[in-house]
């Protein structure tokens, strides 16, 4: 199955449990404590977006310019983002999900979730990018062997001699 199928079943096994959660809930303790459950939870998710929203946005303009910090203020900001769009739907277990996105305590540990992963699905692009980093540049040494593969030239005692145009291969190590 590929990456999009996936998430699509795991976004509808999520739609099917919080339903079975809310219809389990509303069996034990009643459809109006059931709805005054999902409105405060609703209330004190959107106040928890708009204050840890400010926050984050306000340091990430702050962020100094160096690239991890900027990178952890942008992860931030990223998780409150979704940590309010978790609250603004229905479900308990979304709500769980979003709070864990919007305090600052659970939210490191979503950051390095957040960043293992995209470090995960980044790492063939960034060894590619590494690599061709170090082929443009002209200071890159190689180690290896160069082979003549050329069929050797009639010379004295059966030895060849380099011609003007051929390189020549000189072995040892260079030292500064």
């Amino acid at each position: 199955m590929r990456r999009g199928g996936l998430i699509l079943a795991g976004l509808l096994a999520l739609a099917v449990l919080e339903v079975w959660l809310l219809v389990w809930l509303a069996n034990g303790i009643g459809l109006g404590w059931t709805l005054m459950i999902l409105i405060v939870s609703a209330v004190v998710g959107v106040l928890l977006f708009r204050r840890e929203g400010v926050r984050t946005f306000v340091s990430l303009a702050q962020a100094p310019p160096e690239p991890e910090q900027i990178g952890q203020r942008v992860t931030d900001t990223f998780l409150v983002m979704v940590g309010g769009l978790l609250f603004f739907l229905p479900g308990l277990i979304t709500d769980v999900l979003g709070l864990f996105c919007l305090l600052p305590p659970t939210r490191r540990l979503a950051r390095r979730g957040v960043q293992a992963l995209l470090g995960a699905w980044a790492k063939p692009y960034r060894d590619r990018a590494d690599l061709m980093d170090l082929r443009l540049r002209p200071d890159t040494v190689v180690e290896g062997q160069a082979v003549d593969d050329s069929p050797p030239a009639a010379g004295r005692e059966g030895r060849t001699r380099p011609g003007p145009d051929d390189p020549t291969v000189i072995r040892g190590e260079i030292e500064p």
